[in-house]
Order: structure tokens, then sequence, then C-alpha cells
């Protein structure tokens, strides 16, 4: 199942999208550039809300709108939380055009992906269960990114 190919990489544009890489924990991850509205550092203010998983922080409000907060360090257990200058909260669109912010370690930078060369990704090497992620790809510099489903994260189902 590995690629042969030794050749120089050439990139189909056809074939490639944009998306945002961001570290949890030690591991790097990464969401189609499209679905993100914007990027925010850790907010000052959230209003908790009672009776929800720890994961979910609360609201914050975001130019008016009521947008959710979700820790994605503790839903998924990446390690110790620690909110500092790099702590940043990526601001997602849903197709069913809900916002929600996600929090993480570090938001990296925007990277085009040719996602035919994505592999499945196994339960194992992963701290994030494999329903959450869409698969990962091979980075030039032979680092491994993993790309995340959105939808299948932030779904109503996962968030009541």
């Amino acid at each position: 199942m590995e690629n042969q190919n030794n050749d120089e990489a050439i990139i189909d544009y056809a074939n490639t999208s944009e998306y945002m890489k961001f570290v949890l924990g030690s591991m790097q991850y990464a969401i189609e550039l499209p679905k993100i509205r914007e990027i925010l550092t850790y907010p000052e203010m959230i209003t908790i809300l009672p009776n929800v998983p720890s994961y979910i922080k609360g609201l914050i409000n975001l130019r008016g709108e009521v947008v959710p907060v979700v820790d994605l360090r503790v839903k998924f257990k990446t390690g110790d939380i620690v909110n500092n200058q790099n702590t940043a909260v990526i601001a997602v669109v849903t197709k069913d055009k809900r916002m929600i912010g996600i929090v993480v370690d570090k938001v990296d930078d925007v990277q085009r992906l040719d996602l035919s060369a994505l592999s499945p990704v196994s339960d194992i090497g992963s701290s994030i269960p494999s329903k959450y992620l869409k698969g990962f790809v091979r980075l030039h510099n032979n680092e491994m990114l993993v790309i995340m489903d959105i939808e299948a994260v932030v779904s109503k189902a996962e968030l009541e």
C-alpha cells in the first residue's frame, strides 16, 4: 500500500486544498481552511454552562453571535492543559451553519495538501479516536499531519 514513487512530488492543484495546521499535545493536525471563520486568542470572558461535559468550556460572544467553545485538549486528553500566549480558539463553521470555537494548543500555518495521498488512520498512533479523523498525509519533511474531521468532532450529537 506504500507509494513506491520516489520521484520529486509534483503538485496537482486540482487535487489540493488549503488546510490550517494546529497543534494538540505533541501532534500536528489540520482542518480545511474554508471551514474556519477566524482565529482568536484564548478569551478572557467565557460564560460557563451548567451540566455540560468538561470539554465544553462555555459560550463566547463573537461579533454578536453566541458561540460554544469546545476544548479539544480536554475532549481528547492530549496532555496537560496550559493556557498561554499560543493557546488559540479556531472559530469553525459547520455544514449546518453552526459556529463553534475549538481550543487548540497552537495554530501553525496554512498548508496546501494533496488529499489523494491521504492514508487511513488506525486507532493506534493518535490519542484521538479514528472516527474523528479523515486520515493523515506525510509532509515533504516526512512529518505526519493528521487531517481532522471537524464535522464529526463538533456534530450536534457530540455536543449534546
